[in-house]
């Protein structure tokens, strides 16, 4: 299904696979960051704490699918909740922050993903996350102070200012709940009258603010340069590869590639990404091997729907075949999404 065939669907009828969603609060976190709470029609679907969703947006003629994680845990409360920030460049989340109104009816596919509490497997855990990234460990905690409010939790968050700490006056209340919960918040630009710590993430730091990093399993969400950061400084203390979690926003899901071109050289084609340098073998996509590599790229359905994994093209040739993630005018720009697209030549790619 293509981006054209997905727009000209009849938008009068609401469509009978997608959550069918009011907006009933939007609140202010930050001078950036706001909170959309949202009612589904017929309750709330079953999900898990720490996972996404997928919601659909009409810009100005055309259709836009974004994934945001949930920062709600799934109790009772009948609504679902996403802390998303506003970035200066981005189109949908500077229409969400701009336009959207208490009020509102929205569509959003069910929440799914792999990057989930239930699935931990120790109870000595560590969350660390960077701005906005709090958003699905904040449902993880949530859920937690409920189910099993006992867990040995540290969470690491870092901002830029002290204004920008998100959840700081709900984290303070949850500690009274949660007796062997720490918080540890990091700021890069300190201000007069700041107690807490100062700079970026780093391994010396992480030593004196969680000397056990390396002995917790770790829940990471925030940008791509910080959880690489992270990943490394938990090896480097002895961590174990399988137990740290980072946010893909969605599975990764195995496909079965197309023939590979009779011409595609045995080793793979070199893919330059920033300052980091792999290889996609024969019908792998980007995004597959970038996360055999560890490289993280950013993604949420992972099939081509979503578009939140979009990069552009700097140099060289792919095949993409993707789901509607993208439009054509996109595509004119030299955007390509990476969980959909094969090289077809060495490659040069770009967030």
């Amino acid at each position: 299904m293509t981006a054209d065939i997905l727009e000209a669907a009849d938008r009068s009828s609401p469509s009978r696979d997608l959550l069918q969603l009011t907006v009933v609060e939007i609140r202010d976190e930050t001078r950036d960051i706001k909170t959309f709470v949202f009612c589904p029609e017929g309750g709330v679907p079953a999900y898990s704490a720490g996972q996404s969703m997928t919601l659909k947006l009409e810009l100005g003629g055309e259709t836009l699918f974004r994934t945001f994680s949930l920062a709600s845990a799934p109790d009772a409360s009948g609504t679902l909740a996403m802390t998303i920030k506003a970035h200066a460049k981005g189109r949908a989340t500077r229409w969400l922050h701009d336009e959207l109104k208490v009020g509102a009816k929205l569509e959003a596919r069910s929440p799914k993903g792999r990057f989930t509490i239930e699935g931990r497997r120790t109870d000595r855990l560590a969350l660390i996350s960077a701005g906005s990234g709090a958003s699905p460990l904040m449902a993880m905690l949530r859920h937690l102070a409920t189910m099993a409010p006992d867990t040995d939790i540290h969470w690491l968050h870092a901002a830029r200012m002290p204004g920008d700490v998100l959840f700081a006056q709900e984290l303070a209340a949850l500690q009274a709940r949660m007796p062997r919960l720490r918080v540890s918040i990091l700021v890069s630009r300190p201000e007069p009258g700041w107690f807490g710590f100062s700079g970026r993430l780093g391994r010396r730091l992480v030593s004196v603010a969680l000397p056990d990093f390396g002995r917790r399993e770790v829940f990471c969400c925030g940008p791509a340069g910080f959880m690489e950061e992270a990943r490394l400084i938990h090896a480097a203390e002895g961590g174990a590869r399988d137990m740290f979690h980072v946010e893909h926003f969605g599975a990764i899901v195995p496909a079965s590639p197309p023939p590979a071109p009779v011409d595609a050289p045995a080793q793979g084609y070199a893919v330059t990404f920033g300052d980091k340098q792999f290889t996609a073998q024969s019908g792998e996509t980007l995004l597959q091997a970038a996360t055999r590599q560890t490289i993280v790229i950013p993604c949420g359905c992972a099939s081509g729907m979503c578009g939140t994994c979009r990069v552009s093209l700097v140099e060289g040739s792919v095949d993409m075949q993707h789901d509607g993630g993208i439009s054509p005018e996109e595509e004119a720009q030299g955007y390509i999404l990476a969980c959909s697209s094969r090289p077809r030549s060495d490659v040069t790619i770009a967030l």
